[in-house]
């Protein structure tokens, strides 16, 4: 009997354990439901007080950042401007160099195409001094002796006679231009044959004088160097005539815009060949009169041409 009750009382106490433990686990389950929504309710009762606090705090630091993302783009931009405007100048510099380029292919131009006579060599030279003043219708250009330019030599462009050197030296030359007072060309006309002298008068218009009494020169009738004196090569063009006055009187406007030179050729004698005679030059310019015949700027006259 004691030992019935004994293994009752045991089977009892392992059921009461049982139930317990059951109880246990029950309880740690609300325990932690309850823990999972205390957690969460202190969470968010955190984030609603600390929200602001972040906000606070990450404001100064966004601009912080938006301050350094703003330098680093002030920096990259200042690179990018500091480049481009390297290029802009570099550019401005090809601009500036095929501008003087053109400039300078328009201004050859002017020489290109210029009547060369067969016994003649051309010399393409820059004028380097302005065409003269009011007293003194000159130009310097570049080239002298070393390119076998003597004194004498015709200078000219495409369209005409620029005038003819009256000092050479060693790497420049003096040229007297056809409207100075001292210069002195025989011409003909072109269409009647008829000679003459084309007369600086240091003025944009030549005087064409000596003509015979019954020579008619037509209006704008180009004018052509004649050859006498064997100083000039003939048929040069020099100016074309201008309507005459009432006395007879006719001037020439020369076919090359004097003021606008910036290339001339100078017509050389080959290599070689025999030297000219100059003595007769001083029929062009003679800018000093002669003891003997007490000439003073007359040049050549109608005497020298039938000579």
């Amino acid at each position: 009997m004691q030992k019935r009750s004994a293994t009752k009382r045991a089977g009892q106490a392992a059921k009461l354990a049982n139930i317990l433990i059951i109880l246990l686990g029950f309880i740690l389950i609300f325990i932690a439901k309850v823990d999972l929504f205390a957690v969460r309710t202190v969470q968010t009762s955190t984030s609603g007080v600390l929200a602001p606090l972040f906000d606070a705090m990450t404001t100064p630091l966004t601009a912080v950042q938006t301050m350094v993302d703003g330098v680093r783009t002030a920096a990259s931009l200042r690179e990018e401007t500091i480049r481009l405007r390297a290029e802009n100048e570099r550019l401005k510099r090809w601009q500036r160099r095929a501008e003087i380029l053109e400039s300078e292919n328009r201004e050859l131009r002017t020489v290109l195409g210029a009547v060369i006579p067969p016994d003649r060599e051309a010399v393409t030279a820059r004028a380097v001094a302005t065409p003269g003043n009011s007293f003194s219708h000159t130009l310097l250009i570049r080239h002298g002796a070393e390119r076998r330019i003597r004194r004498g030599d015709p200078v000219v462009t495409a369209d005409g006679l620029v005038g003819y050197i009256i000092d050479v030296g060693r790497g420049y030359s003096w040229v007297l231009l056809i409207s100075d007072v001292n210069s002195r060309i025989p011409v003909l006309l072109s269409s009647s044959s008829w000679p003459g002298l084309a007369i600086g008068r240091n003025a944009s218009e030549l005087e064409l004088g000596f003509l015979p009494l019954q020579a008619q020169p037509r209006e704008n009738e180009l004018v052509l160097t004649s050859g006498h004196g064997d100083v000039l090569p003939p048929g040069l063009p020099v100016g074309r005539v201008n309507r005459g006055d009432v006395g007879g009187h006719y001037t020439l406007t020369p076919v090359v815009e004097l003021q606008k030179i910036s290339y001339v050729s100078i017509l050389v004698r080959p290599e070689g060949a025999a030297r000219a005679d100059v003595d007769g030059f001083d029929r062009f310019y003679n800018p000093v009169p002669e003891q003997d015949g007490g000439r003073m700027l007359e040049g050549f006259t109608t005497k020298d041409i039938v000579q």
